[in-house]
């Protein structure tokens, strides 16, 4: 039975900007269990992947839900090991946010347009696979965690960085971090 992992916070940076290792064996039990823990985690949690370092384990391993534009349907759940991207469109500025840093996102991140990525599954086949939009972002996204790379070291403007908050009416709004009392980028 798998457990829960928690996510790592920004109170772990120095362990989120580690290098993550390849998978050696793709058809370990111990890959199979920390791929139902990424998953069991990932459900729990209201983003569109997670990596195997946000829960301390430095291994090039990451659950993705596809399906994040608007007009996709989500897939289910699907374990990339090993992702490489093997070819990538011009970037393009966006969204971005990410579960170690929680309640703060920005649309100034740039990355690639589409990617075309090559991994092994959870069953050890290969998986090759263009994506665009959102899903594009999200493997660069996980990919950038490999490398202890996290989404505001790509950030362009630090101003550019919101969270939500309860309006007057009771309504969640973004508002820009520097412009709460107290903040400054």
């Amino acid at each position: 039975m798998a457990v829960k992992r928690l996510v790592l916070y920004p109170q772990h940076e120095a362990r989120l900007r580690r290098i993550s290792k390849p998978v050696a064996n793709p058809r370990s039990k111990s890959l199979r269990r920390l791929i139902q823990d990424l998953k069991d985690t990932l459900e729990t949690q209201p983003g569109a992947a997670i990596a195997a370092a946000q829960i301390g384990v430095l291994k090039r391993v990451t659950v993705v839900k596809f399906g994040q534009d608007d007009e996709d349907e989500e897939e289910p759940m699907l374990a990339l090991v090993n992702p490489q991207i093997l070819a990538a469109g011009t970037d393009e500025v966006g969204f971005d946010g990410c579960l170690s840093i929680p309640d703060i996102f920005t649309w100034d991140v740039p990355r690639p347009s589409w990617i075309q990525f090559r991994a092994q599954g959870e069953d050890g086949q290969e998986i090759l696979r263009r994506v665009r939009g959102m899903d594009a972002r999200v493997i660069h996204h996980e990919i950038d965690h490999f490398n202890g790379i996290l989404f505001l070291d790509r950030l362009q403007d630090p101003s550019e960085l919101y969270t939500p908050v309860s309006g007057d009416d009771g309504e969640t709004v973004m508002l820009r971090l520097s412009d709460l009392p107290g903040m400054s980028a």
